[in-house]
């Protein structure tokens, strides 16, 4: 059993992965929280006194939480987060980015869940507080991607730099007779629009693909998209269960607080 991780600029997602499947868990706001008693209710409970035999973790949130995450996890578990990072290539998937490490590794990891899955060529949106959109060739070979502010971030930046707008929620429809609305129509049309677009340009790229939503805002845009879209809201956890299995057991005890497995072997 392991618990894998998908930590994003704004949320902390979370699954228990055992020989019966992938098994998600609350997801939460990580920002101005004390993780340590958000895992304690999420993580502790939803085990019920079991121990993972490892914790995998995709982490574009910079280096404030995984310090937090390790020591809670050696206190609790005996062991550290693995943290899964990008490369060049695996498992047939080439990064199409010219200095791979620098490919986010949500991204990456959502890519290898989708090619993982799904034969052919394939489309990643992963929507949340940015959106991001990749394209893979048949042959496995990520022809690039691009990246655009997340519907609620094109929201928040209306509030703070106009006087008289506000990032305030709203129905999304074409045109509104209310603030609120226009700015949820307009955000929402403007994201929609820009995927469907990019879609198109994909097809034109690759000719018959498979496009994939994932993320926090991946409803609004299968809700609304013209393209056909699968929807999958596991797909970066996917990806780090996949990256998890080829991992060695070495490879897992270096990342981990294997001091206690050394006195033994001593």
């Amino acid at each position: 059993m392991r618990i894998l991780v998908d930590i994003g600029n704004s949320r902390f997602k979370s699954a228990i992965e055992d020989e019966t499947g992938l098994h998600p868990l609350e997801t939460f706001a990580w920002k101005d929280i004390f993780l340590h008693e958000v895992l304690e209710r999420v993580w502790l409970e939803a085990l019920a006194g079991r121990k993972p035999d490892s914790v995998h973790v995709s982490n574009v949130a910079g280096d404030g939480l995984l310090p937090n995450l390790n020591a809670w996890c050696c206190t609790h578990f005996g062991l550290q987060a693995v943290a899964v990072a990008s490369t060049a290539e695996f498992n047939g998937l080439k990064n199409g980015y010219k200095e791979p490490t620098t490919f986010g590794v949500d991204r990456w990891a959502a890519m290898i869940g989708a090619h993982a899955e799904h034969e052919g060529a394939v489309c990643v949106i992963d929507s949340g507080t940015a959106t991001t959109v990749d394209l893979i060739d048949a042959s496995g070979q990520h022809l690039g991607g691009a990246i655009l502010p997340g519907i609620y971030t094109m929201r928040r930046s209306l509030g703070k730099y106009t006087s008289a707008l506000f990032a305030a929620d709203g129905r999304i429809s074409p045109f509104s007779d209310n603030t609120a609305s226009g700015i949820a129509g307009g955000t929402g049309y403007a994201s929609v629009g820009a995927m469907d677009r990019l879609v198109t340009e994909a097809e034109q790229l690759v000719s018959h693909l498979t496009t994939i939503v994932t993320g926090g805002e991946s409803q609004i845009l299968q809700s609304m998209m013209h393209a056909d879209v699968i929807h999958d809201p596991l797909l970066v956890l996917k990806g780090v269960s996949v990256m998890a299995g080829k991992m060695s057991a070495e490879e897992i005890c270096k990342a981990s607080c294997c001091e206690h497995l050394r006195a033994k072997q001593g």
